[in-house]
């Protein structure tokens, strides 16, 4: 049996303070730490998250499930497409005015279904909406974006921004790949 040294952690009161106020006081200390823990390691079994927040085992599963089943927090994986040499690229929508809601709701829902969109944000402003594609290089990825979009007669304009560095994925630091260095 392997002795794993046990990771201690340290929690900033300033991070505290500050996802408190992003949940508008919905979390409490101990819910923060949790999150924070399961956000660095989703994988933390409720024994080491009581561990390291000082609480009791009970405890800690009671706020982690209150969390998941409140949909706070979902534990996922992400892959890492660096990792893999895979390219990615946010394209950015802008509907034509004239657009129906029922076209709009169809069109996300073939982005929703296509395996290589990993994420789709709405947004308020001059775009309305960002997919986020990824596929093995380039090359194909231009090819991927041009197939789903092309003929599309609910989009007005279309900026597509190939991402060549991710520094920080949610709070985690990046290993800066193709020839930026830090």
């Amino acid at each position: 049996m392997v002795n794993k040294k046990k990771k201690s952690y340290s929690w900033d009161p300033e991070d505290i303070k500050f996802w408190r106020e992003m949940s508008k006081g919905e979390l409490s200390d101990l819910d923060v730490k949790i999150f924070l823990a399961l956000r660095e390691n989703g994988r933390l079994p409720d024994t080491e998250l009581a561990r390291i927040t000082g609480v009791s085992v009970p405890t800690a599963r009671r706020h982690r499930i209150s969390l998941q089943e409140k949909g706070y927090i979902k534990i996922m994986a992400l892959f890492i497409f660096e990792e893999f040499g895979l390219a990615s690229a946010d394209v950015i929508l802008k509907f034509r005015e004239d657009a129906s809601q029922k076209e709009i709701s169809k069109f996300i829902e073939e982005a929703i279904s296509n395996r290589k969109i990993f994420e789709i944000d709405e947004y308020i402003g001059e775009y309305d909406v960002v997919l986020k594609f990824f596929d093995k290089d380039f090359k194909e990825l231009r090819k991927t974006i041009e197939e789903f979009i092309r003929g599309r007669a609910i989009i007005q304009k279309t900026l597509i921004l190939p991402a060549v560095s991710s520094p920080k994925l949610f709070t985690t630091r990046m290993k800066y790949k193709h020839g930026h260095s830090k």
